[in-house]
């Protein structure tokens, strides 16, 4: 199984031109050094005591993108949290969630205005179902609503307990101006270099790169990435994509870049993940994090961690 996905990423490899190759590895290694500094800003505004380094940081957030490449549900964040709650002192699991809602808040705004955005200038883009089709399922509509609240009136119970320690995961929303200048400002040049990947991508496999078509994508593998139940949302980028730009190239052209894409970049997030998590715990650590999502009997990755070097 390993020999065969192998194989698909050098025959992909070989699809593009070597120059467009080394860009768009460029750009998103480049994405991939400014969200662990703005991770970095954040962690060290909430634990300013621990010093965290943008080694370790870095070290995390990549290995924890390679995981979520080969493991489903969002494996590699968790273990991402893991080591931040291992190596950072005082750090608290709800603490580090809310730095996550930090950290995330400006990628879900981007992707939500860019939604936003195509449906009041291109409303055919987007076709709703019939309101007869919901009708005919009052009652399933009714029961998911139910659920809706109940799961909603839960969170917001389990909120209110962890809030303390969730709110000091987000210090640096106390300093709009550290914010804006550590976290917003880095973030946003990060997403622009998402932007360029996917144009790059989309040029070298004959997609048409207009800017409403780039950001279709880009929105659409945000959508496929945060709610992904397969390694890195893979099927699930490839049919929202194909949906996406159904009006302007056939399906088989749009699943081979959507799928290339896919493919050239898991591979290298899995290669540059163990590198800097090996600079950043060393070798013995970073064998028992890459196992550690897979074997639920093994010891937990704090750790795990905690006993590398």
């Amino acid at each position: 199984m390993v020999a065969g996905w192998v194989r698909e990423v050098v025959d992909q490899l070989g699809s593009i031109s070597l120059p467009v190759l080394l860009l768009a590895l460029t750009l998103h290694t480049g994405e991939t050094f400014l969200n662990a500094l703005a991770w970095r800003n954040i962690l060290r505004r909430a634990y300013p005591e621990s010093r965290a380094s943008y080694g370790l940081v870095l070290g995390a957030y990549g290995s924890g993108i390679g995981l979520n490449a080969v493991l489903p549900a969002q494996a590699g964040t968790v273990a991402m949290l893991g080591l931040y709650r291992a190596k950072i002192r005082a750090s608290t699991a709800p603490g580090l969630v809310g730095a996550g809602v930090v950290q995330n808040a400006f990628f879900l705004g981007a992707g939500a205005s860019i939604c936003a955005g195509l449906i009041v200038f291109r409303p055919g883009l987007f076709s709703l179902p019939p309101l007869g089709s919901l009708t005919d399922h009052a009652l399933l509509a009714l029961a998911a609503a139910a659920l809706i609240v109940l799961l909603g009136w839960a969170a917001v119970r389990r909120f209110h307990v962890t809030w303390p320690h969730a709110r000091e995961g987000a210090a640096i929303l106390a300093t709009p101006r550290a914010y804006i200048s550590q976290v917003l400002a880095v973030e946003m040049a990060s997403y622009a270099m998402r932007i360029g990947v996917t144009a790059a991508f989309m040029r070298a496999y004959g997609v048409p790169t207009s800017v409403e078509n780039v950001l279709l994508v880009v929105a659409a593998n945000a959508v496929a990435s945060t709610f992904a139940l397969t390694p890195g949302g893979v099927g699930t980028q490839q049919a929202l994509a194909t949906a996406a730009l159904r009006n302007t190239a056939s399906s088989g052209a749009v699943t081979a870049f959507s799928l290339g894409q896919q493919l050239i970049l898991a591979a290298w997030d899995i290669v540059f993940g163990l590198i800097v998590l090996w600079a950043a715990i060393g070798w013995t650590a970073t064998r028992g994090v890459v196992r550690a999502p897979r074997e639920p009997a093994a010891a937990p990755t704090a750790q795990t961690v905690a006993r590398a070097r």
